[in-house]
């Protein structure tokens, strides 16, 4: 089997890396190495969010993965991103099969087109695989019961069904992938996504895998029948420059590449930018120069004292080489144009360290709630319990203290100041949050704001340094 997950890009990435083309000609390789049958599996998120997607609502992809001739793939969590519409025309243009054994329709029944599970004979052996979702607040279409007694049943039926390898295919969290594993030893291996940057776990010969995001890497997991059961073996796969394109899948990609000029227009420089700037996904959830970047140009924008994000909403997940920044490359940041509009509120000093504490929480750290900051200041230990890692007071830029007491207009987007996303509570916003919700037009989109900052400076691109945040338990 070969995995791949969170692919949300077809194309080669600006770094090199990466590509659909190159994973399609690398499985062909391998089954013309073997004489061997390669399943080719995608471990969920695929129709969203990209930039194209915005606008085609992942039909590039699915265009994509079926030249790629992908086998199976679960459903993710950004699945559902878009309309139950959307959702049921690409599974309807998907010539590979979808399973999600734990999310259904609202009214229980499955998607059209989506199974719980599935078997397949591969040289005399019935192989049975499962798909599983996190669970997590979805669209009203949606439900989703419980992952782990989910897949209980599963196993149960594939069991019943006749199979001798069961392998799941899952979109959850590697923890819970890991207790899946130790919890169920009849699942030979789990090949998992929603993890972006890579992850492996072993267990009494038995594994857990996840490649990097936007097919970076790939993992081809061998299982071999014994005298005693199966034998794993499992080899993480790189995908960059010199390496073969399927001819059949760079068509299919490139049919697209000119698809987003027609849509929203021509390109336009915004200036230069002196060096590279990675906003790869593992970059840009913690303190990093494009991550202030993106609020500095907030709060200059808004006028606001202080501005935040949450790092889920930074979408790129790429490097942009030193030379010409592009208002398409911007707009490939903010992907939940919706959801990243700007609204400011005024909140006092001790509210301002609860939120940051929301952001660096167990759970929020290194993940989408992490939040960037401009005109705060703060250390942390992470180390100490979530929800009192911050250490010593919040400063302003130039030192000053933001007392408990003192009051500061935050601007911050939508979807975490206005929806509770990524958990963040705030009811101080609820006064600005009804406006927008009456014309979300009159507030600014994060993106607008960006292109207006880069543009203030005059045609050379710089990033701000880091040391706003201070990690004290490293």
């Amino acid at each position: 089997m070969l995995l791949v997950n969170d692919v949300y890009v077809t194309d080669t990435l600006r770094d090199g890396t990466g590509g659909l083309a190159r994973v399609a000609a690398f499985r062909d390789s391998v089954e013309r190495a073997t004489r061997s049958r390669v399943l080719f599996v995608l471990a969920g998120d695929v129709l969203s969010p990209s930039v194209l997607s915005k606008w085609y609502g992942g039909a590039q992809m699915v265009d994509a993965f079926n030249a790629a001739r992908l086998d199976w793939a679960t459903l993710g969590n950004h699945e559902f991103d878009g309309s139950r519409a959307n959702l049921v025309s690409r599974l309807g243009e998907s010539k590979f099969r979808w399973l999600a054994g734990n999310c259904t329709e609202a009214n229980g029944t499955a998607f059209p087109g989506v199974r719980e599970w599935d078997t397949l004979n591969v040289s005399g052996v019935k192989v049975g695989i499962f798909g599983t979702n996190i669970v997590l607040e979805y669209p009203s279409y949606v439900r989703c019961r419980n992952a782990d007694s989910a897949t209980t049943v599963l196993v149960d039926t594939l069991q019943q069904q006749g199979a001798e390898l069961i392998v799941g295919l899952t979109h959850r969290l590697m923890h819970e992938d890991s207790a899946s594993l130790a919890h169920e030893p009849r699942i030979h291996s789990i090949l998992g996504g929603h993890d972006h940057d890579g992850k492996r776990v072993s267990l009494n010969g038995r594994v857990v895998v996840k490649a990097v995001s936007n097919s970076r890497t790939a993992y081809l997991v061998t299982f071999t029948k014994t005298g005693s059961g199966w034998s794993v073996q499992d080899q993480e796969v790189r995908f960059g420059p010199g390496m073969r394109d399927d001819p059949v899948t760079r068509a299919a990609v490139n049919r697209w590449v000119d698809t987003l000029t027609r849509r929203i227009g021509p390109d336009r420089v915004l200036g230069v930018a002196v060096e590279p700037i990675n906003a790869i996904d593992s970059i840009s959830k913690r303190e990093s120069p494009f991550g202030n970047m993106i609020v500095d140009a907030m709060r200059a924008g808004t006028g606001a004292d202080v501005a935040m994000i949450n790092s889920g909403a930074l979408r790129f997940d790429d490097i942009m080489p030193a030379g010409p920044i592009t208002r398409h490359m911007i707009e490939a940041i903010f992907l939940f144009a919706d959801e990243t509009r700007a609204v400011t509120f005024p909140i006092t000093g001790a509210r301002l360290r609860e939120l940051i504490e929301v952001g660096i929480r167990l759970g929020g750290l290194g993940s989408g709630p992490y939040p960037q900051v401009s005109g705060v200041r703060f250390e942390f230990d992470a180390r100490q319990p979530s929800g009192a890692r911050v250490i010593g007071p919040l400063r302003r830029d130039d030192g000053r203290v933001i007392a408990p007491g003192d009051t500061v207009r935050l601007s911050f987007v939508t979807y975490p100041a206005c929806r509770s996303g990524d958990g963040y509570r705030i009811p101080e916003a609820a006064a600005v949050c009804a406006e927008h919700d009456r014309a979300p037009t009159s507030f600014p989109r994060t993106a607008d704001l960006v292109m207006q900052h880069l543009e203030r400076m005059n045609g050379r691109i710089q990033m701000p340094a880091t040391g706003r945040v201070k990690r004290l338990d490293r």
